[in-house]
């Protein structure tokens, strides 16, 4: 009888290692004479064979090398040989011994049959969990605080108590160290950042000239006269330059040669801005005053039924222009003038919130 069917143990390809049940024609010049009449391979028989898996390739099956096993007749000893030899390669299982329940425990009568007895056994087995559960933190909190499960190294529930209170009372009074600590350090920063006050001008005296020269006599004449006039007050405009020589070191420019001065701690807080944006709308509200902001646009002009808006000063807005572009350069103009009118929308908005509370409610 013709053997057709074959077991083979793959040496290349996906399969590399595994076994399978292939026909004896897609063996490549297929020998039966290296087969035994059990079927079982007289020597180590190495042949290539076709790959039939999957969707088949214009070029045809792809060949792969393998070892031919075994050889039969009809598919089912095939297929009887294949699962014997995969049980032959699979570990085997570890069972556990059935516990039967003790002597003592069994009942003296003889009327309780086999089955009984084996449902009896399987009852008093008691399943183990296969995976851990997770616990909740509430219940592992309480388990571990609680006076029903005290321990030896475990601390009750009243030191827990204290301890935590005494570290919150250490950590609140090194709260108040430290606030204190950056009171300190903030007036000596403040001190550091206000700009310098500019002394008056005092009189200085001018050096002695040479004993008995003409130009003693005539700075002793000089002196002396000086000392004869009455002291009178310091002329009111020079309290008017030294208050405008004040305001002066307060501001700053924000671009060279634009002549537009913001405060100081303005131009701070727009130079520490993070975006374009920020700075932008530090900068508007800085050089422009919030009534001149809420009757005033980019552009201005007039839309709908509301009253036409006044354009801000074309040189303030160049100047925060160019200093946007110095600080953020390649930030597009439109989205500078955006921003701008977003700012003044949005102090309008707040602005009719403060005069009609009432559609707060609404």
């Amino acid at each position: 009888m013709e053997r057709k069917f074959a077991v083979v143990r793959w040496s290349e390809g996906e399969d590399a290692g595994k076994l399978s049940e292939v026909k004896t024609d897609t063996i490549r010049s297929y020998d039966d004479s290296k087969m035994d009449q059990q079927g079982n391979p007289i020597g180590t028989y190495s042949a290539v064979i076709e790959w039939r898996h999957g969707k088949k390739q214009r070029g045809g099956w792809p060949h792969y090398r393998g070892t031919v096993v075994f050889v039969c007749a009809n598919r089912f000893e095939a297929t009887r040989k294949l699962n014997l030899l995969l049980k032959e390669d699979d570990p085997a299982v570890l069972t556990k011994r059935v516990s039967a329940p003790p002597k003592k425990y069994q009942d003296d009568s003889d009327d309780s049959t086999d089955t009984e007895t084996q449902i009896l056994t399987q009852s008093s087995q008691v399943k183990k969990p296969s995976a851990l559960t997770i616990k909740d933190p509430a219940e592992e909190f309480l388990e571990m605080y609680s006076c029903t499960q005290p321990s030896a190294n475990d601390k009750s529930p009243r030191n827990t108590v204290v301890e935590l209170k005494r570290k919150i009372k250490d950590l609140q009074e090194e709260n108040a160290k430290l606030k204190e600590l950056v009171v300190q350090d903030m007036k000596h920063v403040i001190e550091l950042a206000a700009p310098p006050k500019r002394s008056k001008l005092e009189p200085t005296t001018p050096p002695l000239p040479i004993h008995n020269s003409p130009q003693s006599r005539h700075s002793s004449s000089a002196v002396s006269s000086l000392r004869s006039l009455p002291r009178s007050t310091p002329p009111s405009d020079t309290s008017d330059t030294d208050f405008l020589s004040d305001s002066k070191s307060s501001m700053v420019e924000i671009h060279p040669g634009t002549g537009v001065m913001v405060e100081k701690l303005a131009w701070t807080y727009a130079m520490n801005a993070n975006s374009a944006t920020i700075f932008v709308r530090h900068l508007l509200t800085a050089v422009f005053p919030v009534e001149t902001l809420l009757v005033s646009n980019l552009r201005g002009g007039k839309r709908g039924g509301v009253d036409a808006r006044q354009p801000l000063d074309k040189k303030k807005l160049d100047a925060i222009y160019s200093a946007t572009l110095q600080k953020w350069p390649g930030t597009q103009l439109s989205s500078i003038g955006s921003t701008i009118n977003a700012k003044i929308t949005e102090l309008r908005a707040k602005s009719k919130m403060l005069l009609h509370p009432q559609h707060l409610l609404l």
